[in-house]
């Protein structure tokens, strides 16, 4: 009893970190944004014309920073939800996306104003996103206790988070942000009355499965249980908003990408006897197949057996090196968006060979299909091709954390690494 009352004391001692009235009050996001806004507003219009705004159009221009700035908080707020998200390459990315969809509304709109202020006032929010990322990275690190027992062994290292394994039930007067517990794991009575102490005492309790998915961004297939397939059930109303953003998108596109997909066709003709495009059977959504389309990058061959794409190396044309780097090969799959047969963003489309193989070797593997292949996804930002059936199992997993969390936000982050995958070639073959 006493040592029990002595645990209860260290414990009530340790309450959750940050939760002190200064530090609640330093470290409030509402705080941090408001000052941050009237940073941008006011510094461009001071740094612009060292006075107080005098004109309808430099009303006009703070009001468009204002609508700037809540759009790409909204956007980093919840992208930094997921693996990635919270990474200065995605800063600019998320600032000049906001910016584009307020000044496509004010042109449409034909509203006049000052380009000078607006062009300092974006720089400002560049310039404060990547300082309180910094400041973040810096200063502001997560502290975990961790019970351990289970799955809880194997948390993975983040440069962001401290981890602290528990020898005996007690928080020893520390102050953690949260407790890291296996929930499938029966816990002896006194870590049990001590995961419930924590948890009235207003700690966070994780699930080290949850705390996986958090960090890792993939779905742990091994540990999946057939009734947490319940949980992979991508909302409906989504899915019908995203087709409608498939063919948006696509239609916008389409003026961009003729003109790159006129020069590759010319460029393949010229370089390697053989047709344009390379026309495979893919296997889609609800385990439908279909014909995907793809510039051809590879020197013809008569052997049809399906292969991964390292066998296929030697076979790769001067040409087809570089539109597979680029992903300028996947571009005329933008026919199968339209047509419905793919999304712009889901799990890559496999040959039916590959799936009979996959579905009796990898758990689940099947459950991928029930959202529509994409050109881009999760797995191929974060994986890039597979060579093998354990590197298809981690792709699977990718693809399953697609699925669970598939939303907006998680399309948009994927846009964006999208872009750099383009950008710096990650995962060619």
């Amino acid at each position: 009893m006493e040592d029990r009352l002595m645990r209860q004391q260290a414990l009530n001692s340790a309450p959750s970190r940050h939760d002190r009235w200064y530090e609640k009050l330093l470290l409030n996001p509402v705080l941090g944004k408001a000052i941050a806004l009237s940073m941008v507003v006011f510094g461009s219009q001071l740094i612009s014309y060292q006075s107080l705004p005098g004109d309808q159009n430099q009303f006009t221009t703070l009001g468009i920073l204002t609508a700037i700035f809540l759009l790409s908080a909204i956007l980093g707020k919840n992208i930094s939800r997921f693996p990635g998200g919270q990474s200065p390459g995605y800063t600019i990315g998320t600032v000049m996306a906001s910016a584009g969809i307020v000044l496509a509304i004010v042109l449409a709109a034909r509203l006049q104003y000052a380009r000078l202020p607006l062009a300092i006032g974006i720089s400002l929010m560049v310039a404060l996103q990547y300082l309180s990322l910094w400041f973040n990275r810096r200063f502001k690190h997560l502290k975990f206790a961790v019970i351990p027992y289970g799955e809880t062994q194997y948390v993975p290292n983040h440069f962001n988070i401290h981890w602290r394994r528990l020898n005996v039930p007690s928080l020893e007067g520390c102050r953690f942000d949260g407790l890291v517990v296996d929930m499938s794991v029966n816990l002896s009575p006194d870590w049990a009355r001590f995961v419930t102490s924590c948890n009235v005492s207003g700690i966070p309790i994780f699930d080290a499965k949850q705390v996986y998915e958090a960090l890792e961004g993939k779905v742990d297939i091994g540990a999946l249980k057939s009734n947490d397939i319940r949980l992979l059930q991508p909302s409906p109303t989504y899915i019908a908003f995203k087709r409608l953003l498939d063919i948006t998108a696509s239609l916008i596109l389409l003026p961009f990408i003729i003109p790159v997909c006129i020069l590759t066709a010319i460029g393949i003709k010229l370089d390697s006897p053989g047709p344009i495009l390379f026309i495979q059977k893919r296997v889609g959504h609800g385990n439908r197949e279909f014909k995907m389309y793809k510039f051809r990058s590879m020197k013809m061959t008569n052997c049809q057996e399906p292969r991964f794409a390292d066998e296929d190396a030697h076979r790769i044309t001067r040409l087809g090196s570089m539109i597979r780097k680029y992903r300028i090969d996947e571009l005329p799959q933008i026919y199968n968006v339209l047509t419905g047969q793919m999304s712009l963003i889901g799990p890559r489309p496999e040959q039916s060979n590959f799936v009979e193989k996959f579905e009796a070797e990898v758990p689940y593997y099947g459950y991928r299909h029930i959202v529509k292949p994409g050109i881009t996804g999760w797995a191929q930002v974060n994986h890039g091709y597979s060579s093998d059936v354990e590197s298809t199992k981690e792709k699977v997993e990718h693809d399953f954390y697609y699925i669970k969390h598939i939303s907006f936000w998680l399309d948009t982050l994927i846009i964006l690494r999208t872009m750099k995958t383009i950008i710096t070639g990650f995962g060619a073959k």
